[in-house]
């Protein structure tokens, strides 16, 4: 007996498809800025781990050398550099040895705009996203800074900040910006 043959179509029409593809694109319009947002803290973690091992590094090199050693810092280009500072006066000359030359991530930016500070007992706002002398760090050889204490201010457009902070005896602390309380912690 003869039967008609009877196609078994399996798959998805092209209207369930396109619902498909709305639903996904739906989901990530309301995902994306959490995203963006989240990629930037992450981008932010990782600015504030290089800088603070680079002057740890700094403040090594400076005692394992028995030399000063300058961390300075260019806030509108966004980078910051270290050398063996051998004649003590902030500047690097040809003949000083470059230890590293480190540039922020694109959503980082020293910035203080918004916060306040210092962190460990805030009294206004931040006017200057580097408050050492002349935007540098001086290490002499017994690794402590010469140049007095000091914060650095790390920020992102999503306004979540850090700060570097320095005391007298060169110990480094870092502080989280709250942005619900307006507080460091």
């Amino acid at each position: 007996m003869w039967q008609p043959i009877r196609l078994n179509r399996t798959g998805f029409s092209l209207l369930e498809l396109l619902v498909v593809v709305a639903v996904i694109l739906v989901l990530l319009t309301f995902t994306m800025p959490q995203i963006g947002r989240y990629w930037q803290v992450y981008q932010l973690d990782s600015a504030t781990q290089t800088l603070t091992s680079n002057l740890e590094f700094a403040r090594y090199t400076a005692i394992s050398r028995c030399s000063l050693v300058t961390v300075s810092f260019h806030a509108t280009a966004r980078y910051y550099d270290f050398f063996e500072d051998a004649n003590g006066n902030g500047t690097r000359e040809p003949s000083e040895k470059l230890m590293g030359t480190f540039s922020l991530p694109a959503q980082v930016s020293f910035s203080g705009a918004g916060l306040l500070g210092p962190p460990g007992n805030p009294t206004g706002p931040v006017s200057n996203p580097i408050t050492f002398n002349d935007d540098r760090i001086v290490f002499n050889s017994r690794g402590k800074i010469q140049n007095g204490m000091g914060c650095i201010y790390l920020k992102t457009d999503f306004n979540d900040a850090t700060s570097i902070s320095f005391n007298i005896a060169g110990r480094m602390k870092i502080y989280s910006w709250n942005q619900i309380a307006h507080t460091w912690k």
